[in-house]
Order: structure tokens, then C-alpha cells, then sequence
């Protein structure tokens, strides 16, 4: 069950990334897993949770290199799986709260509310990519100093009202 899930894993890994590691990666989590199991009486929950965690950090960072990428960027208002996992990663710790503080069970689950803090971080990241690769180009960013102010200034109004979102939901007892 674990290896299966740790496959499901490994399949978030962007295409090119899993099919030259994903057969090694299996192969390695394979190995210490069978290893912690060989070694430790206490339980395998703690290692391969930390194996997990590793492996979903190591998906969030090829993403973001993707991002930063000038072919990843001329496809990415056809392509918004790199904005949408990173953006899921983001929201997925408040709906673990949402869910484990819930007071009963018929409660309705707030979709609109957590597909709207999904939704911000991923318009974030749409607005922040252009900046990101004229700075990575070496390009002058404030060669069109309007369209970088909108951009700042939409910047900033998407924080804000992401982290407003946040604290009034962690206020709401």
C-alpha cells in the first residue's frame, strides 16, 4: 500500500523529471523502506512520512525551476498544473485544520471559500512569472514601468486579500 501510494506521488513529478528519475526514485524508496522495516521496531510511520515529505518538496521545487523556464512560460496559460499544485500545496495545510477542527460532521464543507484561496495563489503566480523571466533574462524590468506597476499593485492586492482571507478564518472560532 505504501509503495503504491509513493507511486501516485512520484506521478506529480513533472513528465520529462519522472521519466528520467522515476524508476530510480522508486528504487531507492523501495530500498529504504525495506531497510527501516529490517531495522526498527518502533514503527515505519515517522520515516516514511519524512520520505514523503522530501519527495513532495523535491515536486514543488521542479516546478518552480519549470516555472522559471522560458518554454514552460509560453505554455502556461495552457498548462496550469505547475501554478495549481503549487497553489494546492499552499491551501492543503488549512484545509487538514479545516477539516480536523470541524465542530460536527453535517457541517457543510466550505468549497467556495477554499477554492477561492486555491485560486489567488495561482493568479499570483500567473502575474508574478513575466517578472520572474525578465529578471532571469537579464532584461530590465522597469523598461515598461506602467505594466510593472500594475502588476505590483495587483501583486499586492492578491496578498492581501489572501492573507485577509486567512486570518478571518483562523479568528472564526
Amino acid at each position: 500500500m505504501v509503495r503504491i501510494l509513493y507511486n501516485k506521488l512520484l506521478g506529480f513529478y513533472p513528465q520529462e523529471c519522472r521519466e528520467q528519475l522515476g524508476e530510480s526514485m522508486e528504487q531507492t524508496f523501495s530500498d529504504l523502506y525495506n531497510e527501516q522495516r529490517r531495522q526498527t521496531d518502533r514503527g515505519l510511520f515517522g520515516p516514511v512520512l519524512w520520505m514523503f515529505i522530501e519527495t513532495a518538496i523535491g515536486i514543488i521545487k521542479e516546478y518552480i525551476l519549470l516555472i522559471g523556464q522560458g518554454d514552460a512560460m509560453k505554455n502556461i496559460l495552457t498548462n496550469f498544473r505547475s501554478p495549481a499544485i503549487i497553489s494546492l500545496v499552499l491551501v492543503l495545510p488549512f484545509i487538514i485544520l479545516e477539516l480536523v477542527n470541524r465542530r460536527t460532521f453535517n457541517e457543510g464543507f466550505p468549497i467556495p471559500l477554499f477554492g477561492f484561496l486555491w485560486l489567488l495563489p495561482i493568479l499570483f503566480i500567473l502575474t508574478m512569472m513575466p517578472i520572474v523571466r525578465n529578471i532571469r533574462t537579464g532584461n530590465s524590468i522597469i523598461a515598461n514601468p506602467i505594466i510593472l506597476l500594475f502588476r505590483v499593485v495587483f501583486l499586492a492586492f492578491i496578498a492581501w486579500m489572501w492573507v485577509s482571507l486567512v486570518i478571518d478564518q483562523c479568528l472564526v472560532f
